[in-house]
C-alpha cells in the first residue's frame, strides 16, 4: 500500500445474514444491516509459508493464508442486531434474551475505511460467524473511563467461488463510483475477471 493510501479512520460497520452458500453454485445473502458504531479493528489472515530443501539447498517456498481472524471493537450492538448473529431473542416488551435458542448464522461484514488522500477504502469479508462480544463495567470514579464492546470473528472461504474478502480503494484508477457509492446497499459481488493482476 502506497503512503498516500494509508488508512486514518473507521466507520460504518454492516452486517449481511448469508442464506445459502452453494458448492461451485451461487452465495446469497440479505440486506445489509447497521451493526455498532466502530472503534477499532485488527485483520490477521494467518499466512505462513514453507521452505522446501532438496539436499540442504533451499529450493522452493510455499505460502498459504488460513482463516481470517478479526479482532473488533464497537461501542455498542443494537439488540435487533444481537438477535441476530447470535441466536438472541427479543420479547413483547422490548427486552433482549440471552439464552441461545437458534443456531448463529454465516455472515458477511463490511466496513469502511479513509485514507490520508481523501479516498475511501471499502471492504467486504464473505463468510464468517462473530463470538458473543465481552463486555466489562467499572464503578465511576474521580475521572470517568468508558468501557467497549469486544468482538472477534472468524472468515472462510465461499463455497461457490472461494472468495473471502474483497476491498476497493475509490481513489483507484478505472473504479466504477456507482460500486463505492452502492457499497452497503448489498453485499458486493465480483464481476468478471478479464485479465490477471499485474505483479
Amino acid at each position: 500500500m502506497s503512503a498516500d493510501k494509508m488508512t486514518v479512520g473507521f466507520k460504518n460497520i454492516h452486517f449481511a445474514v448469508m442464506q445459502k452458500d452453494e458448492r461451485k453454485g451461487t452465495t446469497t445473502y440479505g440486506i445489509p444491516k447497521y451493526f455498532a458504531g466502530a472503534m477499532q479493528a485488527t485483520l490477521n489472515p494467518n499466512a505462513s509459508s514453507q521452505t522446501v530443501h532438496v539436499d540442504d539447498v533451499p529450493v522452493a517456498t510455499v505460502t498459504s493464508t488460513g482463516v481470517l481472524e478479526m479482532e473488533l471493537q464497537v461501542d455498542a450492538i443494537t439488540k435487533e442486531a444481537a438477535a441476530e448473529l447470535f441466536g438472541y431473542r427479543i420479547d413483547s416488551n422490548g427486552v433482549l434474551l440471552e439464552a441461545t435458542k437458534n443456531k448463529s448464522p454465516y455472515i458477511a461484514l463490511g466496513f469502511e475505511s479513509e485514507s490520508i488522500d481523501g479516498g475511501k477504502l471499502m471492504n467486504w469479508m464473505y463468510k464468517g460467524k462473530l463470538t458473543v462480544p465481552s463486555q466489562e463495567f467499572q464503578t465511576k470514579g474521580e475521572s470517568v473511563e468508558i468501557k467497549n464492546q469486544s468482538v472477534t470473528g472468524q472468515f472462510v472461504n465461499r463455497l461457490s467461488d472461494g472468495e473471502k474478502k474483497v476491498s476497493v480503494h475509490s481513489n483507484d484508477e478505472g473504479i466504477n463510483q456507482e460500486v463505492i457509492l452502492d457499497w452497503f446497499d448489498e453485499v458486493y459481488v465480483p464481476a468478471e475477471v478479464t485479465e490477471p493482476p499485474t505483479v
